[in-house]
């Protein structure tokens, strides 16, 4: 007979189950609903639980049609299940009290299958699109990385990581934050160099200051410069301290330094911690703060004024503006929404960063990348307008970024490593592949367009232009693949950004795969005759595509030294491309891994319908700090 202890902990483990389904009812609310009304409120429908596949259901894939899709121009963010019913309300949790749910996000295509709530809105530029668009073309694929999670969840996981406690002793206490000032400075001040390093210094120097403003920005500054260390964990303890200083309260303290602290909270932080949507909803407070504090628009009598304290005053004024302006673009890219007005010319005047000396590099990445995040603005407006970007625009938009990226300072195309100031390099890199990433966004749109109307009937009748607009996608993305494993760089803060748009790269070839296998199934009859449709792209054009995602896993491998141990993305990337690479020379339908593993994937599309990838290390041994947005 169990004892009084052991019947405790069973019970609290319950509760605990109990908690994680259903987070904030009480169980008076709950033990008075059915068992319908139960599955009700986690989102899931009841047929979803228990259908089990037809024995009629036709074994070849149907392709991806609808008529509405197809006479309306929408795209696939309509909230609604792969089924065709109307999605649950939207929601979403991203608190950093709950390290398992931090622990995945919808945004960044790492959703769990086992998550019931319904996610948030994401349109056509996002990876929850990408691999919706992989799933339905080729079924196959999404059997094999169940089976493939299912594989990586047996096995054992790794032991989680102590969270370590701020040692009291002041030497090493100082010693320690000067060393994550520093970090900070000469890594994430590089790519958004919005505080006056000079008087953040004499400000923590003289050490008087402790109003909250000031001690929110210091100590995001001290978690930031932590994860440019390369520590796995010690920005948590900084984060509860800075924590302490933000509140609804904190909203109502406007100055420069509240701002900066809740960019970056917004524009770094938070997304290194794998909350999208709590990042979105701070930079939206950040933007009206800027505006209320008068930065959207440039002083009068500049040009007139030639005190060394009030030009940089001002300049800092500018580069706060435009690093805001350039994380909240750069977080948005992969979302489809709405830029609420971002930067609106006819009422925004603020001039872009100009040097104070000669060697002043910041002002120059700074501008450079707001003139790119213009563009990205423009892009975004695009992606989220009701109805479809067209391929002219598209053309159009990648043709405005060559044109900026030919047009660059000469210092930051240049790749001479050995002679730069590391900042300098810093600012090289994360132009470069953000460059890469806005071109490969467009031309993974432009696939999804393709892949979206895809109607193996009229497969014989694709027109010749199509085929090159896919070519010159993979193009694309086989070029932001190239120079990212030619260019990356062995440090953790670099490898968080560069896997990252390693993954975002991947995915044009992996769509492009998924196009060409789903015609090949619909060209092996079932008669045993040889007709049917032929292929978009010839054997070698395969090839390449296999080629273009044997080098990004290659250098996955070789980054995994400084990659995190919960980011998943070569394990992502490795399980679609064995999938989509299986008896490529016979070009014939895969066998599914499983026939009744489609059924785990009758969530709404919000919920973006992926695998598990959570799986990949066990949700028990997760941090919550997982794929960078930014």
């Amino acid at each position: 007979m169990p004892s009084a202890g052991d019947v405790q902990l069973r019970l609290k483990r319950h509760e605990e189950i109990v908690e994680k389904l259903f987070p904030g009812y009480s169980l008076s609310h709950l033990e008075t609903k059915s068992r319908p009304e139960l599955l009700n409120e986690l989102g899931i429908r009841a047929l979803a639980i228990h259908s089990q596949p037809s024995q009629s259901r036709p074994s070849h894939h149907t392709p991806l049609t609808s008529k509405a899709a197809s006479s309306h121009g929408e795209d696939e963010s309509a909230p609604l299940s792969e089924h065709g019913d109307v999605a649950p309300e939207p929601q979403w949790s991203e608190s950093l009290d709950q390290r398992e749910t931090v622990a995945t996000d919808d945004i960044n295509a790492i959703g769990l299958v086992t998550d019931r709530q319904a996610r948030s809105y994401l349109g056509l530029s996002s990876m929850s699109a990408a691999f919706r668009a992989i799933f339905r073309l080729y079924p196959p694929a999404k059997d094999h990385t169940a089976a493939r999670a299912r594989a990586c969840a047996d096995a054992p996981h790794p032991a989680q990581l102590a969270v370590p406690t701020l040692v009291r002793d002041p030497a090493l206490s100082l010693l320690r934050e000067q060393r994550c000032i520093d970090f900070y400075f000469d890594h994430f001040h590089a790519v958004t160099p919005l505080i006056d390093e000079e008087d953040f210094r004499r400000q923590y120097a003289v050490g008087g200051r402790r109003d909250g403003s000031w001690l929110g920005l210091l100590n995001m500054v001290f978690a930031l410069g932590s994860i440019a260390s390369g520590s796995e964990t010690l920005h948590e303890e900084y984060y509860k301290v800075a924590r302490a200083s933000f509140s609804l309260d904190s909203l109502g303290s406007g100055n420069l330094y509240s701002l900066q602290a809740l960019c970056l909270l917004g524009g770094h932080y938070l997304h290194y911690r794998n909350s999208p949507n709590m990042a979105y909803g701070i930079l939206g407070a950040a933007h009206r703060v800027a505006v209320a504090l008068g930065l959207h628009r440039e002083p009068r009598r500049v040009a007139h004024n030639t005190d060394p304290e009030e030009a940089r005053r001002i300049e800092t004024r500018r580069r706060t503006w435009w690093s805001l302006l350039c994380v909240d673009s750069w977080a948005c890219m992969t979302q489809g929404r709405p830029t609420f007005g971002r930067w609106e010319p006819a009422t925004m005047d603020t001039a872009l960063p100009e040097s104070l000396h000669d060697d002043d590099h910041s002002a120059v990445s700074l501008r450079a990348s707001a003139q790119l995040c213009l563009i990205c603005d423009r892009m975004q407006d695009h992606f989220a307008r009701i109805g479809r970007i067209t391929h002219d625009e598209i053309l159009a938009l990648d043709g405005e970024l060559q044109a900026w990226h030919a047009a660059l300072p000469p210092v930051l195309k240049q790749v001479d490593t050995a002679s730069a100031h590391p900042r300098l390099q810093v600012a090289r890199e994360f132009i470069r592949t953000r460059y890469f990433n806005a071109r490969v966004i467009l031309a993974r749109c432009s696939v999804l367009l393709m892949a979206q109307n895809w109607r193996r009937k009229i497969v014989e009748d694709l027109l010749q232009d199509q085929r090159r607009i896919l070519q010159r996608c993979c193009a694309v993305a086989s070029d932001a693949i190239d120079a990212i494993v030619l260019y990356w760089t062995p440090n953790r803060f670099l490898v968080w950004g560069s896997g990252w748009y390693l993954f975002q790269a991947c995915t044009v070839p992996l769509l492009a795969m998924a196009m060409e296998r789903n015609l090949a199934r619909a060209s092996v009859p079932h008669g045993g005759d040889d007709s049917g449709d032929g292929p978009i792209a010839t054997p070698q054009q395969f090839a390449a595509w296999q080629e273009s995602l044997a080098k990004a896993l290659g250098a996955f491998s070789e980054m995994r030294a400084w990659m995190r141990t919960s980011d998943r993305s070569p394990d992502i990337v490795s399980a679609m491309y064995e999938a989509l690479t299986a008896n490529t020379d016979a070009f014939v339908r895969t066998p599914s891994a499983s026939d009744s593993s489609l059924d785990l994937f009758g969530w709404c599309d919000e919920q973006l319908t992926e695998m598990d990838w959570g799986m990949f290390l066990g949700e028990d041994s997760m941090p919550p700090n997982m794929l960078p947005l930014a």
